[in-house]
């Protein structure tokens, strides 16, 4: 069994944050090759692949002794002792080989395991990341490259071993025929010089080809997880003509790359066989001339014929290191990606949970869970506070301010210093999740996971909450699944109804722990009878505070206050009816 290494035995992510050293292919590749001790393994994989291809190496030198030493002479001892010498080397040939393989494949799994938890922890650091990347691309990187890098210790285990059976090789030629071990040493270089420039082409190629390929397979992922909402808008036509654009890129630039392996392996193939040849009329020569015996020629023939396969695989050597190079770069961005959400230029941070005795300002009143304060620019929201037991809900002029309001919430988008205040403090000295121990705040297009509906609603523990099912209405029809509640969710819910998701989303919004939940547009795929049924239900949760960003007449009827923002930053505040009566903004907006 192979076992993973602990997080804390990582780089903690995302790196360079603390006065660390910024992520560039170096580093990572000294953590895909040393990390949490690998260097043993790697060691150990070099050696037994190394010993693997020495040992293949003197296959051939050991038959020819068997035939000058035994089959000519006709010496039936000396033939079993020269078998027993064969049987020797096949047997050290074949440990050695479980041996670096199993080495070597063990820290390919675990500098995968490590360089992909690397890519998951910045994905899902707290502070966010300030780019906005696809999944499939993120997933793109966390699979396909990581395994990539990690593919290092190959490359590495496998040049050493070809460099010691090339070694061999020559040394073994060198015994038999100092002209013959001459050549290799001398034509070995000279070969893999001109492979290194034959394989210039396909190093470019190769990098465009990963590229396009990552792209492809991006849009790929992106469009199938996103099927639903393509077809909703009409926009199927739209999303192939985009995927087939980056496909027949991917494809053509596939093309070059394979029409650039091709030429180099004919080249590659052509060199060899020259090489072959070559030794081989010499050593024939040599062998008709007297200068070595029948077993050396056998031996010269069938170790130049072995050393074409290590000197082959240290011609390919640029073009892999190349390849694992584009990819530890792409992830070296990713994990260098600056926060979302700045740290604040203070050390100190809060992250203790909040003092009790915190939450009682000087005159004795109780501190609000929640406080928004009048703010400017695009975060010009209308103030409110809300507490304990309280359903405040919260009438913007646009569905771009609502989704702002709700990230910065949330903590996706940064909250400038004062507008924000939890249990009576600044969100800009809070640490992330202590912000986010405090408040829950999903988007209005939260996703189902792969899961039962069990999983997917009660996160945090498998007990479910009837009066949150309740309230999100979801008991007539979950008892109706195959399985109910452990029913196995695939494609983000794809079998289900708009609002049949859309309520699993809310029911799990309303298991969480947070003393303040924010429910954005909870019910827009839901039927009237149904939103009743919902709106009446949030009643039911007097030790949360319960922020409703919505239009929805039905949900602001039940909200102790709601709080409604003008288009040119004024604000106003009153119950639902009260601002039917009062504002014809708050009636144009909401309607009756």
């Amino acid at each position: 069994m192979v076992s993973m290494p602990s997080s804390s035995a990582i780089p903690s992510c995302p790196p360079g944050r603390n006065k660390q050293a910024p992520w560039k292919v170096s580093r990572l590749f000294t953590v895909a090759l040393f990390a949490n001790g690998r260097w043993k393994l790697l060691l150990a994989g070099c050696a037994g692949l190394g010993l693997h291809q020495v040992s293949e190496a003197l296959v051939p030198a050991t038959i020819g002794a068997a035939v000058d030493n035994a089959i000519q002479p006709n010496n039936f001892g000396a033939l079993l002792g020269w078998l027993g010498a064969l049987a020797v080397v096949f047997v050290v040939l074949a440990l050695s080989w479980r041996l670096g393989t199993l080495a070597t494949e063990r820290s390919f799994l675990l500098s995968s395991h490590d360089l992909r938890q690397l890519a998951v922890e910045r994905t899902l650091h707290p502070r966010g990341m300030a780019a906005r990347r696809a999944p499939g691309e993120i997933v793109a990187i966390a699979s396909s490259d990581a395994d990539r890098v990690a593919g290092l210790a190959w490359l590495i285990a496998g040049a050493l071993a070809a460099t010691a059976g090339v070694v061999t090789s020559a040394v073994t030629l060198l015994l038999i025929s100092v002209p013959l071990g001459l050549a290799v040493l001398i034509a070995t270089p000279v070969m893999l010089l001109v492979m290194r420039r034959l394989t210039k082409p396909l190093e470019d190629r190769s990098d465009v080809e990963q590229s396009t390929a990552a792209r492809a397979g991006a849009l790929a992922t992106d469009f199938i997880t996103g099927s639903r909402p393509l077809k909703g808008l009409g926009a199927e036509d739209a999303a192939v003509t985009r995927y087939r654009t980056a496909s027949r890129t991917s494809l053509v630039a596939g093309l070059r790359a394979v029409r650039s392996r091709s030429a180099y392996n004919g080249a590659s193939t052509a060199l060899s066989a020259a090489f072959l040849a070559g030794i081989a009329f010499f050593a024939a020569w040599f062998a008709v001339q007297g200068s070595i015996t029948v077993g050396q020629l056998v031996a010269v023939v069938g170790v130049t014929q072995f050393v074409q396969g290590p000197m082959t695989a240290l011609g390919f050597l640029s073009v892999e290191l190349a390849r694992k190079r584009a990819s530890a770069a792409r992830i070296a961005v990713l994990l260098a990606e600056p926060d979302a959400v700045p740290a604040p230029e203070s050390e100190e941070r809060t992250t203790a949970a909040a003092n009790p005795a915190a939450t009682l300002a000087s005159q004795g009143e109780p501190v609000p869970l929640l406080e928004l304060r009048p703010g400017s620019g695009d975060a010009a929201f209308p103030p409110f506070t809300a507490s304990a037991g309280e359903i405040v809900g919260v009438v913007l002029p646009s569905g771009t301010q609502a989704r702002l309001l709700v990230d910065t919430l949330g903590f996706r988008t940064p909250a400038p210093r004062g507008l924000v205040a939890i249990d009576g403090q600044d969100a800009a000295d809070l640490d992330p999740v202590h912000f986010r121990s405090r408040i829950f705040a999903d988007s209005h297009d939260g996703v189902l996971f792969r899961g039962s509906v069990r999983e997917n609603i009660a996160v945090a523990s498998t007990e479910l909450q009837e009066r949150a099912m309740a309230a999100a209405a979801v008991e007539d029809f979950v008892p109706q699944l195959p399985g109910g509640t452990e029913t196995i969710l695939t494609g983000h819910g794809q079998s289900l109804s708009g609002g049949q998701r859309q309520r699993l989303v809310l029911g799990r919004s309303l298991h969480q722990q947070q003393p303040v939940l924010v429910l954005h547009d909870p019910t827009t795929a839901v039927d009237t009878a149904t939103e009743a049924v919902i709106a009446d239900g949030l009643r039911n949760f007097p030790d949360k505070a319960l922020v409703l960003v919505t239009t929805s007449p039905t949900l602001l009827a039940v909200c102790h206050r709601v709080v409604v923002g003008g288009a040119d930053g004024t604000s106003e505040t009153g119950t639902h009816r009260e601002l039917l009566a009062t504002s014809p903004d708050y009636r144009e907006v909401v309607g009756s």
